[in-house]
């Protein structure tokens, strides 16, 4: 049998697909995905914390297995995201988890204590915060608006390699996992990006207008800050500005590692263990 189980359950009217690790007697843990990522990112890291947590790893909407939108830019949104997490978090009767989110998963678990405050008890984001650097989210709109078919995983993983190189991944072995899960069979037999196109139309459309700095300044909850040395979403001078807003904050650097750290190393995981458990 798996260590996993997937659920496929109704959220504000779409079929999310959330898997999950461990007994749900123990204290809930969100593990929360990038823009253009899926649950299965986390199948790595998610056992090394079901021995002590009820892990849920969610595919937002419009993402992996879960519905697509049927009104993209209401649904494809941070707002419908928070929405449909508290959905999510009732459907498994959790009044309060604790989050690791990377890159959007964290600005969802911001957005969340935002809304409704002490639902989240610790909060560890993931190479994002309050504000991102445009050249950055250039880069980032230059691959994420594109919907390119391939013939075969090989010329799959190529690009992902090219893309996802900032993860600070060295085995073959992971970036064979993470090609598989980047994408979806075609009915013409070849292969596309698992997420719906319009995900990422919404995000180009919106994202230059965002700044979170008062949901972040308003956090109650503690929080930690992972940061990739190499990161360009948010390089060191945007760290600093973070530091100085919450001088408690603990920060782990991730050497020779960019946008964003793929939590795939023992450190990585210690520190944030420590951090979870204190």
């Amino acid at each position: 049998m798996p260590a996993f189980r997937d659920h496929f359950i109704s959220c504000c009217g779409y079929e999310l697909h959330v898997r999950t690790w461990g007994s749900s007697e123990k204290p809930a843990l969100v593990m929360s995905h990038g823009l253009a990522r899926l649950a299965d990112d986390f199948d790595h890291v998610a056992p090394q914390f079901s021995d002590d947590y009820f892990v849920l790893c969610p595919s937002m909407i419009g993402r992996g297995l879960s519905g697509w939108a049927n009104d993209p830019d209401q649904e494809y949104t941070l707002p419908f995201y928070v929405a449909q997490t508290f959905e999510m978090l009732e459907h498994f009767k959790i009044s309060n988890c604790k989050w690791i989110g990377t890159s959007m998963g964290g600005l969802i678990g911001l957005a969340v204590t935002a809304e409704a405050a002490g639902w989240i008890e610790k909060l560890v984001l993931n190479d994002i915060g309050p504000e991102l650097d445009p050249a950055a989210v250039a880069r980032i709109k230059s691959y994420v608006g594109a919907s390119p078919e391939f013939e075969t995983i090989s010329d799959v993983e190529q690009i992902v390699k090219l893309i996802y190189a900032p993860f600070g991944i060295v085995d073959e072995a992971s970036w064979s996992f993470i090609s598989a899960r980047s994408v979806r069979r075609l009915p013409n037999g070849n292969f596309m990006m698992h997420y719906d196109p319009e995900v990422m139309r919404v995000f180009a459309e919106h994202i230059d207008k965002f700044d979170a700095w008062d949901q972040f300044n308003a956090l109650a909850c503690p929080v930690m800050l992972v940061s990739g040395a190499k990161s360009d979403l948010i390089p060191p001078s945007i760290v600093e500005k973070m530091k100085a807003q919450k001088p408690k904050m603990p920060v782990l650097t991730v050497a020779n590692c960019g946008h964003a750290p793929h939590l795939n190393d023992k450190e990585q995981i210690k520190a944030i263990k420590a951090f979870l458990s204190d």
